[in-house]
């Protein structure tokens, strides 16, 4: 299984198009994918991006260094090359991470308990996980609904999905999660969480973060599509 992070990976894709079209021609013009203006000839003089493996003109380099030090949502989803419509979804294989939530109306049906807690869950939820970063590696501790036993299939779909999520390089450490969130998340109420939202061939999938240190950081919920549609 491979998962991807809208849209940086879509970006990422299309950077490397153009890097091949510049090498089979040294006279090809390209555009700054965040801002749309012209890349300078000369790409040592540009800036590698902050927020994926692309290079982007200087003025939007010294924007994104701005928005680091402010701590502020930079998202990637604004980008030229997003607003342009020159990348979409088609071409992403597998689960992928975006930042809007396409099953709302699971939260707004019938809810359920889990063994041991008070909070309510919409009975389409089958288990969840909730991490912790240490500051040198991920705790993860699993809650499932306490209902029927799942199929083995379908243990092995959240196993393979959470494992997955897990060895993704904006993963490896809380403040590369931070930074993916800022770029590539949904904004909520509080600047140190975020979520995000997926979906694999038998769940709807929500990821709630939280950036605090000495917190639970990560929060997986798995959705069994058949109950929740």
């Amino acid at each position: 299984m491979k998962i991807s992070i809208y849209p940086k990976d879509l970006i990422e894709q299309v950077w490397k198009e153009d890097e091949k079209r510049l090498a089979s021609d040294a006279g090809a013009s390209l555009t700054c994918l965040r801002c749309g203006k012209p890349l300078n000839q000369h790409m040592a003089v540009n800036a590698l991006s902050r927020r994926a493996d692309v290079y982007i003109c200087q003025e939007c380099g010294a924007n994104e260094a701005l928005w680091d030090a402010l701590g502020e949502p930079d998202p990637l989803r604004d980008w030229y090359a997003v607003t342009s419509g020159r990348i979409g979804l088609a071409s992403l294989a597998g689960p992928v991470l975006v930042p809007v939530c396409s099953f709302e109306r699971i939260f707004d049906g019938p809810k359920k308990l889990f063994p041991l807690s008070s909070v309510e869950h919409p009975v389409s939820e089958v288990a969840y996980s909730r991490s912790g970063y240490d500051g040198h590696q991920w705790w993860r501790t699993w809650f499932p609904s306490g209902e029927e036993h799942p199929e083995s299939a379908l243990i092995k779909e959240i196993d393979q999905f959470s494992n997955t999520l897990m060895e993704l390089p904006e993963l490896k450490s809380l403040n590369a999660m931070g930074r993916m969130c800022r770029s590539c998340a949904q904004t909520s109420s509080d600047s140190t969480e975020f979520n995000l939202y997926s979906e694999t061939k038998h769940f709807y999938i929500w990821i709630r973060l939280i950036t605090r240190e000495q917190d639970y950081n990560l929060y997986v919920h798995f959705y069994l599509k058949s109950q929740a549609d």
